[in-house]
């Protein structure tokens, strides 16, 4: 598979994971910060990050279906890891975007803005079905707000679930310091 990818910073292919239906299908979700042309380091090609579920048949990736598709940041903290929960739902953190040169803050309600925009899908941890639909109910019922499983993340490389438990647990990249590893429970607000 070759696909246009932005590189700068900390942009990039950001995610994998594997899923085989109850029909046989495999399916493969790649998390990537998609670019307009095959100039990766040219800034007005980032189109944003985006996840997409191709199906592998005969050892090709084939029939991307593009299932997410988030707002354009600068290029670093676009978070990535992707997870299958043991609910078979996918999980995918996502930090705030930071913003590039002369551009507005994603400043939303999901960054723990009071006076915050809408929840624009950047600031969490998201859940969604292996077809892209939201599974809602914990900050809010519409779209956006109901892909949202946790808010407040700055930005996140790492997710996974305990093999007794199920419970999520994240990794959270501080400023400088003051990285975390958090228990992550429906609604987390991880304080960013």
């Amino acid at each position: 598979l070759d696909v246009n990818v932005f590189t700068q910073i900390e942009s990039g292919m950001l995610g994998i994971q594997t899923s085989k239906s109850n029909d046989g299908k495999v399916y493969v979700f790649l998390y990537y910060s998609e670019a307009k042309s095959k100039d990766g380091n040219d800034p007005k090609n980032n189109i944003g990050n985006r996840l997409y579920r191709y199906e592998l048949i005969d050892n090709k990736l084939v029939n991307p279906k593009l299932l997410l598709a988030l707002p354009k940041g600068s290029g670093a903290h676009n978070g990535g890891a992707i997870k299958i929960g043991p609910d078979g739902n996918l999980y995918i953190p996502v930090g705030d975007l930071s913003p590039g040169v002369g551009e507005s803050p994603n400043v939303t309600l999901a960054q723990n803005n009071q006076t915050g925009a809408t929840p624009n899908l950047s600031g969490g941890i998201l859940r969604m079905t292996q077809d892209g639909k939201p599974v809602g109910g914990i900050i809010g019922d519409s779209i956006p707000e109901s892909f949202y499983f946790a808010y407040g993340i700055r930005n996140s490389f790492g997710i996974d679930f305990d093999p007794i438990t199920g419970n999520m647990w994240d990794t959270e990249n501080g400023p400088t310091f003051g990285d975390e590893i958090n228990i992550v429970r429906p609604g987390f607000n991880s304080g960013w």
